[in-house]
């Protein structure tokens, strides 16, 4: 698949913030922050890690390379997305400190375009299909794809 320099620039900068992250973790000092923060950030850490899991399990037995609307693709449109702007969310109760903060945001906003651009691309690839599944599953509201899930049963 061929990307975009502004593409390759954001995934750069996605993997040069995680290194940013582990750098920051070994300097900053975090011995006062509080408790829920831990168990904030644990949550949204396992959260993220989870969908990015299912998501790449699920695209791997997609040897069709068709529209996958089961799963947790089922539950939200772009879950591995979603995985990640937890990991980035989770940052913050990690290491809260303004750098992260910033570091956090611009991944969130990088994240975020990703996931318009794959948009772009599905509708042009797979057209009706993917409008259908648009209007049926949300783009990353991972309670409003639960619930939705829980009223059809």
């Amino acid at each position: 698949m061929k990307h975009t320099s502004l593409e390759t620039a954001g995934m750069v900068v996605n993997g040069l913030s995680i290194a940013l992250f582990f750098y920051l973790a070994s300097t900053f000092d975090v011995a006062d922050v509080p408790y829920i923060f831990g168990y904030l950030a644990w949550l949204l850490f396992a959260a993220g890690v989870i969908l990015i899991f299912f998501s790449a399990v699920t695209l791997m037995a997609n040897r069709e390379a068709c529209l996958i609307d089961r799963g947790v693709y089922g539950v939200v449109r772009h879950p591995m997305y979603l995985g990640a702007i937890l990991l980035f969310l989770s940052w913050i109760f990690f290491l809260p400190h303004w750098i992260v903060l910033v570091v956090s945001a611009v991944n969130l906003v990088i994240v975020y375009w990703f996931i318009l651009q794959g948009e772009r691309i599905n509708i042009s690839k797979f057209g009706d299909s993917y409008q259908r599944y648009m209007e049926k599953v949300p783009r990353i509201n991972l309670i409003e794809g639960l619930l939705r899930i829980l009223r059809t049963k």
